[in-house]
């Protein structure tokens, strides 16, 4: 299949809705949409999936009988979530790319444009998130495989016909014969796609401002290591918020903690 090329897999999952109802001035939905990517040698797959099973049975002390339930981030308390992202950075062996959609600098354009295209804010950070997938492959000339976290209101059809589509532009920045084959599995299914839901929920932690502005960071800058960089460039590749390019001094006006990452 790949001529002798190396075999990655690539756990896809999301954190944010991709509403943009506002109420009375404030933001109902969620401020940021983020994707995210967990990227796994197939060599190395089984070896990162068992930090699910020993987070489990030793860290959470969950009981056997519960032990096949998918681990949700949202479901852990502060405490636990730093000590779950800290087990899962003991073993390594992965990189992570994270998409950040600031809704609230799209709202005008994607509002009137989502009424024509169904799921366009999933679809257009999907092929960022691939864009930047096939980079990182492609850097250890390799290729993947795409895992997509199912989701009920996700055409998977249109989905597919929108990359095609799209690696079909002149323009298009996703490497070609790096993307293989893809599918989408359930939580349940996959112990990686719950250990992808962990990183891109941090991440989604970090942006997320609530009401008194505050966000959580402590729990991406534990992983920071893992995100792609190339040639030290994070904010190109690992951690793309759009459509903040060349905004990245505005950005660390707003955000603090991006003022402590080169």
């Amino acid at each position: 299949m790949g001529d002798g090329k190396e075999i990655f897999n690539v756990y896809i999952d999301e954190s944010g809705d991709e509403g943009f109802r506002i109420k009375q001035g404030q933001w109902v939905s969620s401020k940021w949409f983020v994707l995210g990517a967990l990227v796994v040698r197939a060599s190395n797959d089984l070896i990162v999936s068992r930090n699910i099973n020993s987070i489990k049975a030793d860290l959470l002390s969950v009981p056997a009988d519960k032990m096949l339930r998918p681990l949700h981030f949202q479901n852990l308390s502060h405490k636990k979530r730093k000590a779950v992202i800290n087990e899962i950075t003991k073993t390594g062996l992965f990189r992570f790319i994270a998409v950040g959609i600031d809704k609230q600098e799209i709202y005008d354009n994607v509002v009137k444009a989502q009424k024509a295209e169904k799921q366009l804010l999933y679809n257009f950070a999907t092929r960022l998130l691939l864009e930047r997938v096939s980079w990182l492959v492609n850097d250890y000339n390799g290729i993947c495989n795409l895992i997509f976290e199912h989701r009920s209101n996700t055409s998977y059809e249109e989905l597919n016909d929108y990359i095609k589509k799209t690696m079909a532009y002149p323009g298009c920045k996703i490497k070609s014969g790096v993307l293989q084959k893809w599918e989408a599995l359930n939580k349940s299914q996959s112990k990686n796609l719950q250990v992808a839901d962990i990183l891109v929920s941090s991440v989604f932690a970090a942006l997320e401002e609530d009401e008194y502005g505050n966000v959580e960071e402590s729990y991406l800058l534990r992983f920071l290591p893992f995100l792609y960089r190339r040639n030290q460039n994070l904010f190109s590749y690992g951690l793309k918020l759009f459509p903040h390019s060349g905004e990245l001094e505005r950005m660390r006006e707003r955000y603090n903690w991006l003022r402590t990452i080169n």
